[in-house]
C-alpha cells in the first residue's frame, strides 16, 4: 500500500498547479478577449458542462470506490475495469449524439455555434476518462507529472494563439485538444495495470441501476451552481454569466486546492472499511476534516473581505461588478465544504449513496423553486443565484446530519467544534483588513500599488494572527505542524 503522505503531498501538488496555472491563463484571457467573446465561451462551457457528466455516467466515483475495495484481486480489477469502460463507450458516444442534434436549435450566433460543437466534443471522448483508475490505484505522483505536462502545453498554446479579442475558438479549440491529451495519457499509463476481459450484455445492463444512481449522485451540482449558470444565460445582460463564472473561477480554484487533502483519503477510508477497521476510519476522517477546515475556513472569510479586491486583481477593473458575486460565493464556500465532508466522506464512503442522491434532490428542488421565482420575476443577477444555492445546501446540510446521527455513522462533536473554532477565530480578519484600509487610505478599487500593498498587509496579519491564536489554544492541526518542522530540523 502506498504512502497516503505521499499521495496527500502528491494531490497537493496537482491541485496548486491546477490553480496556479488557470490564475496565469484566466486573467490574461480577461484582458485580451472582448467581454462579448469570453461571455459567449461561458455560456458555451455551461451547457458543455452539463453534457459531459452525462457522458460520464457516474462512472468516476462508482469506479474508484468498486476498485479499492478489491485492489487484492486481480482479476476482479479486470472485471470491474471493463465493465465500466464498456459501458462509458456507450454513454459517450450516445450522450454526444444527442446532443449535437440538439445544437442547431439551441442559438443563431454563429461563434456560439461553434463554440457548443468544440467543447460538446469533450464528451465523445469521456470513455477514455479513466483517471478514476489512477485514482483507485493511488498512481498520485503520475497524475502530477501529467498535469504538469499538460498545464504547461495549455499555457505554451494559449499564449503562442489567442492574441486578439476575437481568438475565441482557438482558444476553445486549445482547451478540448489538452483534456483530449490528459484523457489520452491517463488510459495509456492504466491500461499496463490492467487487461480487457469480454463482458455479456446482460452483465453490463446489471450495472446500470448502481451507475444511474451515481451518475444522479455525482451529478448533483447540476441542480446547484450549473443550475444557477444555466438560468443566468437567460438574462438580458450576456455579461452575467461571466461575472458567475469569474467568482466562481476565483473561490472554486482555491477551494480546490485546499479539497485535495481531502478527496486523497478516500480510497484509504474504503480500505478501512472494507476491512471492518473502524477506529482507523473514524481517526481519519476527523484529521482530514480537521486539516480541511484548518485550510477552507479562513480562506472563505478572507475572499468574503477582499471579494472585490481579488476580482479586480484577477480579471481586471472592467469585471468590477464580480466583485460582490465573489464575496457571496466565498460564504457559500463554507457550506460546501461541510457537506463535503458529511457526504463524500461520510455518508456516501458508508454505501448510503443512495439517501445521498435524495437529499441532493431534494435540496437541488428548492434551488429550481426558488430559481424559478427569480426568473418569473426577471431577475438575473448572479449573486441572487448564489444565494439560492446557499439555502439549499443548507438544507442537504442539515438533512445529513439528521441522518448520521440516526444510524450512528460518526461522532460529529470532533468535526462541528473544530469548524466552530476556526469560524470564530476568522472573524477577527475583519478588524484588520479595515485598520489597514483605514491606514493606507484606499477607498476604491482601482488596481495601484497602494492597494496592492494593502492587501498583502491585510493577508499577512490575518495569518499571523490566525497562527497564532490558535498556537495559545493549542489546536492539534498547528501542533502536528510545529512538530513536523522541529523533527525535519532535528534530522538535519
Amino acid at each position: 500500500m502506498k504512502n497516503i503522505k505521499i499521495n496527500a503531498l502528491a494531490s497537493l501538488m496537482v491541485n496548486i498547479l491546477n490553480i496556479v496555472f488557470p490564475l496565469v491563463t484566466n486573467p490574461y484571457l480577461t484582458r485580451i478577449l472582448s467581454k462579448s467573446n469570453y461571455s459567449y465561451f461561458n455560456t458555451a462551457n455551461t451547457w458543455a458542462s452539463f453534457v459531459i457528466p452525462l457522458a460520464a455516467f457516474g462512472i468516476y466515483n462508482y469506479g474508484i470506490r468498486s476498485i479499492s475495495k478489491v485492489k487484492d484481486d486481480k482479476s476482479k480489477i479486470n472485471y470491474v475495469f471493463s465493465k465500466l469502460f464498456y459501458i462509458s463507450i456507450i454513454t459517450s458516444v450516445t450522450t454526444t449524439a444527442i446532443y449535437f442534434l440538439f445544437i442547431d436549435y439551441g442559438t443563431n450566433i454563429e461563434n456560439l455555434k461553434i463554440l457548443y460543437y468544440i467543447l460538446g466534443a469533450q464528451a465523445l471522448f469521456q470513455f477514455l476518462n479513466i483517471e478514476w483508475m489512477n485514482e483507485a490505484y493511488e498512481n498520485y505522483t503520475f497524475i502530477l507529472y501529467k498535469t504538469l505536462f499538460i498545464r504547461i502545453a495549455m499555457l505554451v498554446a494559449i499564449f503562442t494563439f489567442v492574441k486578439t479579442e476575437d481568438d475565441i475558438v482557438p482558444y476553445a479549440l486549445i482547451m478540448t485538444a489538452t483534456t483530449i491529451l490528459n484523457y489520452l495519457l491517463s488510459f495509456a499509463w492504466i491500461k499496463r495495470e490492467v487487461s480487457f476481459i469480454k463482458i455479456n450484455m446482460k452483465e453490463l445492463l446489471t450495472s446500470i441501476k448502481g451507475l444511474t444512481t451515481m451518475l444522479l449522485l455525482a451529478n448533483a451540482n447540476m441542480l446547484y451552481t450549473l443550475l444557477d449558470r444555466m438560468f443566468i444565460t437567460n438574462g438580458n445582460d450576456n455579461n452575467y454569466i461571466s461575472y458567475y463564472t469569474i467568482a466562481s473561477s476565483i473561490v472554486m480554484l482555491i477551494a480546490g486546492v485546499l479539497s485535495g487533502a481531502i478527496n486523497v483519503s478516500l480510497p484509504r477510508l474504503g480500505y478501512y472499511l472494507g476491512k471492518k477497521d473502524y477506529k482507523s476510519y473514524e481517526n481519519l476522517v476527523n484529521q482530514g476534516s480537521s486539516l480541511f477546515y484548518f485550510l477552507i475556513v479562513p480562506t472563505s472569510v478572507g475572499l468574503t473581505i477582499l471579494g472585490t479586491y481579488a476580482t479586480v486583481i484577477y480579471s481586471s477593473e472592467k469585471y468590477l461588478e464580480a466583485g460582490i458575486v465573489t464575496s457571496i460565493f466565498a460564504i457559500r464556500t463554507i457550506v460546501w465544504a461541510i457537506e463535503l465532508i458529511l457526504g463524500k466522506q461520510i455518508i456516501f464512503i458508508n454505501d448510503y449513496e443512495g439517501k445521498l442522491t435524495t437529499f441532493y434532490f431534494i435540496g437541488g428542488g428548492v434551488n429550481i423553486l426558488l430559481n424559478t421565482i427569480l426568473f418569473i420575476n426577471n431577475i438575473f443577477k448572479p449573486e441572487y443565484y448564489i444565494g439560492t444555492t446557499i439555502v439549499a445546501e443548507s438544507i442537504v446540510v442539515m438533512l445529513e446530519v439528521l441522518f448520521i446521527k440516526k444510524y450512528n455513522l460518526i461522532n460529529l462533536k470532533s468535526i462541528f467544534n473544530t469548524l466552530t473554532k476556526y469560524s470564530l477565530i476568522s472573524i477577527g480578519f475583519i478588524p484588520i483588513y479595515y485598520t489597514f484600509k483605514l491606514l493606507f487610505g484606499v477607498y476604491s478599487y482601482e488596481l495601484t500599488f497602494k492597494m496592492i500593498v494593502m492587501i498583502t498587509f491585510v493577508i499577512i496579519t490575518s495569518a499571523v494572527y490566525y497562527i497564532g491564536a490558535l498556537s495559545i489554544l493549542k489546536d492539534t492541526v498547528i501542533s502536528y505542524a510545529f512538530n513536523f518542522i522541529k523533527n525535519k530540523i532535528h534530522r538535519r
